[in-house]
């Protein structure tokens, strides 16, 4: 077997034609954070300075999954400015129904989980099996900084979901690991954003389009939240807080033919995506055949795309006072969350 020598953050070892670049890191005790081992989550990306690999490529240009690229030469590659995963002990302090189908969740954290917008976390429920939940904001928008909040979506026949407020109740203890994910926020892009989600993919959208008008409250931003029923659209109230910013559009979607307010159009999210440019940067969260379609569309104009698939498991006039009125909101919302 031809071997290559292979250094990640400036630690080399030697590594065979073809292997996974991840299990030929751990093999050689050199961690590479990793989650979901499908080219999902992101948590393993890499950035490639130098050499060779084949596959694996991320939204981003020299951003390779460790977990998909496959060694074909020498090879350094970073994993830069990663938040570190650890494990928290906390406990269920707050749960609110949304809709028939989503509660929002939070939960106290005995210390500080550091998260970016857009990542999640691994929750694990006493007495139950971890799952992975999108760390977020409440849709009301004022945020407990004590708290971690999570839109969990209930399934009849979920083992986790569906104890919520029967077995799982307040006080419940739980475990928190994370962050994970790649496709969380990127400050300091001038171009204009665009958010697609469907259901509960709005939780990381959410806190997302927060992080990017905290940082520039006039930059133009585009939300489109899709739904099969309109009780899918559980984020009305967060909804008409990013609409108060003239420069934000929202774009509510529902697929099926149940009758619609007039401010719900029909279709899919993917009928309303505006003629992308070079300079657009997107984020899509939710189910995978959408994520996969924005991802093919942002891939033929060569926009990036950071993707995260969900997979089972008061009117105001416009103008400056509109504005002034929407970064306060925005002031009251602590940063980090």
């Amino acid at each position: 077997m031809t071997v290559f020598q292979i250094t990640v953050n400036g630690k080399s070892f030697r590594a065979g034609r073809g292997e996974l670049l991840l299990d030929a890191a751990l093999r050689n005790g050199i961690e590479i954070p990793y989650d979901c081992r499908a080219g999902h989550c992101g948590t393993c990306c890499v950035r490639l300075l130098s050499g060779d690999v084949r596959g694996g490529l991320g939204a981003e240009p020299g951003i390779v999954h460790a977990c998909q690229c496959r060694i074909a030469g020498d090879a350094v590659v970073e994993k830069a400015d990663a938040v570190r995963v650890r494990t928290v002990d906390c406990v269920l302090s707050s749960l609110q129904r949304l809709s028939s189908e989503v509660l929002e969740v939070g939960i106290t954290p005995s210390r500080a989980l550091p998260s970016r917008a857009g990542q999640y976390a691994k929750v694990r429920f006493d007495g139950f099996p971890s799952r992975p939940y999108s760390i977020t904001l409440p849709v009301h928008g004022s945020s407990d900084t004590r708290k971690i909040w999570f839109h969990i979506r209930q399934m009849t026949d979920g083992r986790v979901t569906a104890a919520l407020g029967r077995q799982i109740k307040l006080g419940h203890r739980v475990k928190l690991t994370g962050p994970y994910g790649s496709a969380y926020f990127r400050a300091n892009q001038p171009g204009r954003i665009i958010c697609v989600a469907t259901n509960t993919g709005f939780a990381p959208i959410w806190s997302i389009a927060v992080a990017a008008l905290r940082e520039a409250p006039q930059r133009n931003l585009m939300v489109i939240v899709g739904g099969r029923t309109l009780q899918s659209l559980y984020m009305g109230p967060a909804l008409a807080r990013l609409a108060a910013f003239p420069n934000v559009r929202v774009v509510p979607v529902c697929s099926n033919q149940q009758s619609k307010p007039n401010v719900v159009w029909p279709g899919r999210p993917t009928d309303y995506l505006p003629p992308l440019v070079p300079t657009d940067v997107l984020y899509a969260c939710g189910s995978p055949s959408m994520v996969e379609t924005m991802k093919s569309i942002a891939a033929h104009v060569g926009v990036v795309c950071h993707a995260d698939p969900f997979l089972p498991a008061a009117e105001a006039k416009p103008g400056k006072g509109m504005l002034t009125r929407a970064t306060g909101w925005l002031a009251g919302i602590p940063a980090g969350q």
